[in-house]
Formats: structure tokens, C-alpha cells, sequence
């Protein structure tokens, strides 16, 4: 779950407040393993298909193989023997549909967004190839020259830089040590992989791993009648390799990255947290999200607005199915000034950690996230979205509902105690970036 962490709005929490999802979800589940989620929404002659696959980059896990989650969100639209890429393209685009897809680190999630009478069509192409994806050496070669180009054009964006280097330096063991894309060396050497996208696909692209969300103006006998009739043959079961766990961190790490081009200092400081499976602790890492970092928080007031040291500062959380990094990212105006940032920030949590916490601006964050929650479920494929997202990290449809309750029930002191706990020097990761010849 990614929460919003704009201008704050102040409003009273009330212990009746709604559920964070306030749509019902039916779901239904195939003799095959494969789930369907239908919510009724009021958005007449509209609907939205979203299917989530709950494989990411994490579940790369063979030495010299990582990229292949990503690989797949481009090579599901290279055809079937019974609709070629040229003929998925037209139909989509013919019914006035748009359609695409988006890796992560724990899923990959494949969604069109249109007119409702095109339903039919789009469960008929979408089962098809997920059952019957078809491609040739040749095309995968080609795909996979694609993806470095992807690469690189990425590796031209010093955010994206700091990520790869700040997971890289972070994490020794398990998966989330690579980005989505994958390590270059990899993407470099992934044309010779055609074998092997054939296994990671038996692997991960099965009934059992697969959640399809339909939201909006639908009649659900009618769909759910179609979709037993299409995927109801599709064979498979999920064979997943298992995920290594990090060891604890026991020392600060450090990393500097040397920019060749112009660009303003960047900080990035980074703690090893819990995952979503703890739900307590990932609502309370979305809550230090704003808290320690948003607006109206000492040190964006301070930073920003009156030492007018960063440029901008934006939080690094966001819920993943294994522990992963809670952490900020600053953009400061001068090189000279990152060390005074960096002690502004661990000051700020050490002081947090002794217990300061201010229990008024905790219940205004609180409000705020829920009213941000509520604000963005506003249209059917932001429906599907925010339901295939956090269905991820569990596997739970209501893991929603069950973070936010989490999140109304954390008192000043779990804050506290989480800083204490986690926001160690031992548990630190450090990546600046400068630009070249600044010291």
C-alpha cells in the first residue's frame, strides 16, 4: 500500500470511521486455484480487468537470472497461436480499451480499462494468453535487446541510480538486493536465457498465482459464467523457489555514487524493517512516512522552508511482501551542506526514539491517510489497482482494510519503540550522490 503524504488535513478520527476498501469484494475461486474478485461500481458502461500475477523481482532467485519478472510484462504481449500481437492490439485499441502492464518487486499486474460491453472480448483474449503465450527464440532475443535499452535509459536518472545502488549495498541476501530491472550484467546476457523464460514462466504464471479484479458496470452471473468457460482449463501450479532471508545487518553501510552530468546532491538513509506480513508495523511505517517526513513535520519546516537546505525530501517506504527499507531521500542544494542534513535527520529520530512524539500531529497523519485512501478510490480502475496491490503482500483481499484498523490502534509509543528498535546506526544504509568534482 502506498499512502499519500501531501499537505496534511486536519480532521478528528472517529472510531466508527468506514473500512479503508469501502466496496464489497465477491470472490470465487476456480477448481483451478485461479480467484476472481467482482465489485459492483457505479461507473455506467465502464469496467475494469485487472489481473494480478504475485511474481516480481523477488522471486528471481537463480544467480545470473534476475530481470525475468520484467522480461514477462513485455513478452505477455507478443501473441498466441489464435491471436497474434498485431491482432490483441487492434481488438484492444477497436473497443477503445487501454490496456498495459507494471512489474514490481512482488507483482506484476496486467489491467485494460473500457467500455463494459467489450467484457466478453477481453476475457477471451486475456485467457488465452495467459494459457497459450507464444513466442519464437527470435522474438525473445529481440525483447531482451529492448530491455537493456530500458536499462540504460533508466540509468540516466539519478534517483533511479541511487535505488539500484542503495538495494545493491543494503541487502546481501535476499532478492530485493536487485531492482525490478534487474543488475545490468544480467540484462547484458538475458538474450541466451529462451530456456530459461520458459521455466520461470511453468513456474509463476499458473491458475493458483493469479487474481483477476473486476470493477465497475458488469453483470456478475454472466461474467463469472465466462470466465469458468475460458479459464477454467488453464493447468498449472504454482512451483516457486524459495525466497532466501537477510540476516540481520550488524554494521553501517556507506555508498557514494560520482555523477557525471550536473545535477543537485542527493541523501538517501535507509533501515532495515519489517514486511507487510506484520501488519502493525507496515501501517506504522506508512504512518513515519508523513510523521517523520511530510509537511508538517520539524524537519521539512525546518530543511526546507526556513533553512532552505533541500531542495525536496520524499520518504522511501512502501509495503512489501518481506522485510524491506523504511528510509528518506533528500535533494539538497549544496554539497556542503550534507553532513548538516544528514545529523538533522538522525537527530530527529534519535530524538523520536527517546520517546518524543506528538501525539496531536500522529492523529492529524492518521486522519490524513485515510482521508488521502478514500480520495483516490475514485473510479473503477483505481478500484482494481488498490485492491490488486495490496492483495499481493498476503494474498489477502482485505489486507486494505485490515492495515488501516492496524493503523487506527497505534499509540505514540509504538512510534517510539519502532524508531528504538530499528532506526539503529547498525542498521543504517547511506548512499549520496554528487555530481562530478564535488567534494
Amino acid at each position: 500500500m502506498w499512502f499519500c503524504t501531501l499537505a496534511l488535513v486536519a480532521q478528528v478520527s472517529s472510531p466508527a470511521a468506514p473500512k479503508a476498501f469501502p466496496f464489497p469484494v465477491e470472490l470465487h475461486t476456480l477448481d483451478n486455484g485461479l480467484r476472481v474478485g467482482f465489485v459492483p461500481y457505479d461507473s455506467p458502461g465502464l469496467v475494469a480487468y485487472y489481473t494480478l500475477m504475485r511474481v516480481g523481482s523477488r522471486n528471481e532467485v537463480e544467480k545470473g537470472r534476475s530481470g525475468f519478472a520484467h522480461f514477462f510484462e513485455h513478452m505477455m504481449f507478443t501473441g498466441t497461436k489464435a491471436h497474434s500481437a498485431r491482432d490483441y492490439e487492434q481488438s484492444v485499441s477497436g473497443m477503445g480499451l487501454s490496456t498495459n502492464a507494471s512489474t514490481s518487486d512482488d507483482w506484476t499486474i496486467y489491467h485494460l480499462y473500457g467500455p463494459a460491453r467489450a467484457l466478453p472480448k477481453i476475457i477471451e483474449l486475456e485467457a488465452d494468453r495467459f494459457q497459450n503465450l507464444d513466442y519464437s527464440e527470435a522474438a525473445f532475443r529481440t525483447e531482451a535487446g529492448a530491455i537493456l535499452g530500458e536499462y540504460l535509459k533508466s540509468a540516466s536518472n539519478p534517483g533511479l541510480k541511487l535505488y539500484e545502488v542503495l538495494s545493491d549495498t543494503a541487502f546481501n541476501t535476499h532478492t530485493y538486493k536487485h531492482t525490478t530491472l534487474g543488475f545490468l550484467e544480467d540484462i547484458k546476457n538475458m538474450p541466451s536465457g529462451y530456456d530459461y523464460s520458459r521455466e520461470f514462466f511453468r513456474r509463476y504464471y499458473t491458475p493458483d498465482n493469479a487474481t483477476i479484479f473486476i470493477v465497475g458496470d458488469f453483470d456478475k452471473a454472466a461474467t463469472l459464467a465466462l470466465i469458468e468457460q475460458h479459464y477454467g482449463s488453464w493447468k498449472g501450479k504454482l512451483d516457486a523457489m524459495p525466497v532466501p532471508a537477510e540476516p540481520p545487518q550488524t554494521r553501517s553501510k556507506r555508498a557514494d555514487i560520482k555523477w557525471d552530468k550536473p545535477t543537485l546532491p542527493r541523501l538517501w538513509l535507509a533501515w532495515h524493517s519489517p514486511g507487510a506480513a506484520d501488519v502493525k508495523q507496515a501501517a506504522l511505517q506508512n504512518l513515519l512516512n508523513a510523521y517523520l517526513f511530510g509537511p508538517t513535520s520539524p524537519l521539512y519546516q525546518s530543511l526546507i522552508l526556513s533553512k532552505q537546505q533541500v531542495e525536496t525530501m520524499f520518504p522511501l517506504y512502501q509495503d512489501h511482501r518481506d522485510p524491506s527499507f523504511f528510509g528518506v531521500a533528500a535533494q539538497v542544494k549544496d554539497a556542503k551542506n550534507l553532513k548538516a542534513v544528514e545529523s538533522a535527520i538522525l537527530a530527529d529520530i534519535k530524538s523520536l526514539a527517546g520517546g518524543k512524539v506528538d501525539a496531536k500531529r500522529m492523529d492529524a497523519v492518521r486522519s490524513n491517510l485515510r482521508y488521502s485512501n478514500i480520495m483516490g478510490l475514485d473510479k473503477a480502475d483505481a478500484l482494481a489497482q488498490t485492491l490488486a496491490e495490496n492483495t499481493s503482500l498476503t494474498g489477502d483481499v482485505s489486507y486494505l482494510d485490515k492495515e488501516f484498523e492496524a493503523l487506527d490502534a497505534l499509540k505514540p509509543g509504538d512510534l517510539a519503540n519502532f524508531a528504538k528498535k530499528y532506526m539503529q546506526d547498525v542498521n543504517r544504509t547511506t548512499v549520496t550522490l554528487l555530481p562530478g568534482g564535488a567534494k
